[in-house]
């Protein structure tokens, strides 16, 4: 594995230049990839190439001065799907990135660029994770070296080390130097000032210039002219040459602006984005042109992301304008530099011209068409937080309910015996007089019979005795006919009561047939509930939490599981003010409540089902989170 030593920016980028000489050597590889790994901050790379249905290395290397956590082995067969994923991507695109744990189980970034001399090949870095804000400048590094020979290729490129207009623009080099000097420079005005003296420099050009636009909707401002340290903002130059600069903004391509010949209609020129040219009218250049001379002009717009350009650059030079292919590196290149001037222009601007342009920026943000589902969720999110904070609501305590009533009557066995006939079971209706089950009275009338005889024999005794004069002996008989009398009345009475009778209209609530019928029973032993239908009411169970809301004469409506769908308005007659234990459900205050509604054939006794009582108007925010906050405040007490 290769390591490249410790080299500063422009010595990186030197031994980067002198690679390209160096594509038939046998180590060629192996120091592209170092040096890629220095130049991106990476902690390793690897050289690819694809073979048949699988990869080869062909070069590794290690950066030792960004290695940190083990990198995982790109060609392991687990990671096959995601390496053939990430060359698809880069292939289409020129880079792609995928996020990986190392074997230490922190984050890093796999990086892929493709070659453009290589094209079945495949650069791979692997980044820490703290890289990641600066993925796209690192991206936009490897791609300015995109175009290095593959190994092997004979070099066929001149060894200049600055770039004349007419010098192909994959001698990058002298670029990136210029581009990584202006980034060594802390503030925003020397900085700007030490690019375009270096891109003149590199470019051979006779004037660059750029401008900065401080906010959106604001003009073009030129912030750094090539060659000069003091502007006056006021001069002719420098007025038309704002012009140009604000005009460029407008061509999103560039424009190439060749020296003026004597043939050529005024007030046209060429803006080209590719090859082919497209006369339009570009005044503001046009002027500036005629100011210099015989010069031509090219201009690049320059934009972070995908937002609005806020920088121009205009090159000023005395040939021919940069071709489109190299205006097209020239703005990778720039690409690099804009973030960092950007940074250095945001931290030189005063406290409110800040807050004035974040404000401006959210504001855009929110009402620009971007994440049109996000702002609209946001919008009703925001609606809904106002409703709930000052609109108020009908709060309502929920309970479960039963219903109940107090008109109940059991009937029993007034003596021991068995049960002839069961005639109804729990649930039916029954009329006034009806008889609900027969007891068995053989025996009853047997000991009818038999009170019966003894009342006329004594009778006769006592008539036989009164005949003779015996006149104790007839009250005795009398005496005793009053006996048998009383025994036959009561066996009657018994025999009458052995039909159970309802005694009023209403429904069965307990006892059924089929266990009643013919079953033993002694004195005493109840065989039906009955209950009145018609003075129903309901008894309803309240948290503990929200019986203090309640009070006598609150409205409410009752639901019950038979028939969910009708709803039976109710009032509050009474709060019991003593808690019951529900087990699990804790504490609870039965509330008894009057029914509003005249009473269905389909209501019965211990039907149950749920109930909400009102409790006043309250904001929606304390209906949503009261019981939240109570139990916060439970918790935070002391």
């Amino acid at each position: 594995m290769t390591a490249l030593p410790a080299l500063g920016a422009r010595e990186l980028v030197l031994a980067l230049h002198a690679l390209r000489s160096a594509s038939v050597q046998p180590d060629y590889a192996a120091q592209v990839v170092a040096a890629l790994a220095r130049l991106m901050r990476a902690q390793q790379g690897w050289w690819l190439t694809e073979a048949g249905s699988g990869w080869q290395l062909r070069a590794e290397a290690s950066d030792a001065a960004a290695a940190g956590d083990a990198a995982p082995d790109p060609l392991r067969p687990e990671f096959g799907a995601d390496l053939l994923a990430l060359a698809q991507r880069a292939r289409t695109q020129g880079f792609a990135s995928l996020p990986q744990r190392s074997t230490q189980g922190s984050t890093q970034w796999l990086v892929a660029v493709r070659p453009e001399r290589a094209p079945e090949d495949l650069w791979l870095l692997c980044l820490p994770d703290r890289e990641r804000p600066h993925l796209n400048e690192l991206v936009l590094r490897a791609q300015l070296v995109a175009d290095l020979p593959a190994p092997g290729e004979v070099p066929n490129e001149p060894p200049a080390a600055t770039m004349a207009t007419d010098a192909p623009l994959h001698t990058w080099a002298p670029l990136l130097d210029a581009v990584l000097f202006a980034q060594r420079h802390e503030g925003f005005e020397p900085a700007a000032l030490a690019l375009v003296n270096a891109l003149a420099s590199t470019l051979g050009a006779q004037q660059v210039a750029l401008g900065w636009r401080a906010e959106a909707g604001a003009p073009v401002r030129l912030v750094a002219l090539s060659h000069r340290d003091k502007l006056d903002r006021f001069a002719h130059a420098v007025v038309l040459t704002e012009g140009a600069l604000d005009e460029a903004l407008d061509h999103e391509d560039g424009v190439r602006l060749p020296a003026v010949q004597a043939a050529e209609p005024a007030g046209t020129a060429l803006v080209a984005a590719d090859d082919a040219a497209t006369p339009l009218a570009l005044p503001a250049h046009r002027l500036l042109q005629q100011s210099l001379g015989e010069v031509s002009l090219t201009s690049l717009p320059l934009a972070s992301g995908h937002s609005a350009p806020r920088a121009a650059l205009l090159m000023v030079f005395d040939g021919a304008p940069l071709a489109a292919d190299q205006l097209a590196r020239l703005l990778l290149a720039l690409r690099v530099a804009l973030p960092w001037l950007e940074t250095l222009h945001w931290r030189e601007r005063s406290l409110p011209s800040r807050a004035r342009d974040e404000l401006r920026q959210r504001a855009r943000l929110w009402l620009g068409p971007q994440h049109l589902g996000l702002k609209l969720g946001s919008g009703v999110a925001a609606l809904a937080l106002l409703l709930a904070l000052f609109v108020d609501w009908d709060y309502r305590v929920g309970a479960s309910a039963q219903l109940a009533t107090d008109s109940t009557r059991i009937l029993s066995a007034q003596f021991d015996g068995r049960v002839e006939e069961a005639r109804v079971s729990a649930g039916q209706q029954v009329k006034a007089g009806e008889v609900l089950a027969q007891l068995d009275v053989r025996d009853l009338q047997n000991q009818a019979a038999d009170a019966r005889a003894e009342v006329q024999r004594y009778t006769a005794e006592a008539d036989k005795a009164r005949a003779v004069g015996a006149l104790a002996e007839a009250e005795v008989g009398n005496a005793r006919t009053a006996q048998a009398q009383a025994r036959l009345a009561r066996t009657l009475e018994l025999i009458e009561l052995a039909a159970n009778r309802a005694p009023f209209d209403g429904v069965v609530v307990e006892g059924e047939k089929r266990e009643l019928q013919g079953a033993p029973v002694r004195k005493g032993d109840k065989l039906y509930r009955l209950a009145r239908v018609e003075k129903l009411y309901a008894t309803l169970q309240v948290p503990e939490r929200d019986a203090a809301q309640l009070q006598p004469g609150a409205l409410g409506e009752l639901t019950l599981m038979t028939r969910p769908n009708e709803k039976i308005p109710l009032r509050v007659a009474s709060v019991i003010p003593v808690a019951q234990i529900k087990g699990q459900e804790g504490n609870q205050f039965m509330v008894r409540a009057e029914l509003l509604a005249p009473p269905a054939d389909w209501w019965r006794p211990g039907m149950s089902g749920n109930a909400r009582i009102d409790a006043g108007e309250r904001r929606i925010i304390w209906v949503l989170t009261h019981r939240f906050v109570d139990q916060l405040r439970l918790w935070l007490w002391w």
